[in-house]
């Protein structure tokens, strides 16, 4: 059930970007997801793309106890996926 998951790859970090190129982030620091994850349901993390999932692991899947999954990234810089390839992709993981 998609209220049971925690998506994005915002919520995992805060940093210093120029445009949407992972490769410029600078200044990593992750976000606080405790009391998110002590006072919801949550179940299931996804990270929206390879770099989330990168920075989830490093910084905060020990802390959190919580392991989570990577997908494709839905960034309009992915031109690996079609649309309709991620929405199918991501159905699965959200319903």
């Amino acid at each position: 059930e998609i209220s049971e998951c925690l998506v994005g790859s915002e919520m995992c970090i805060r940093d210093r970007i120029k445009g949407s190129s992972d490769s410029s982030i600078q200044d990593v620091i992750p976000n606080d997801l405790t009391e998110i994850l002590n006072y919801s349901p949550i179940q299931k993390i996804i990270c929206n793309g390879a770099t989330s999932y990168k920075y989830y692991k490093k910084y905060q899947e020990k802390e959190l106890g919580k392991e989570a999954i990577s997908l494709p990234s839905t960034s309009p810089a992915n031109a690996t996926y079609s649309l309709e390839r991620l929405v199918e992709i991501w159905k699965k993981e959200l319903i």
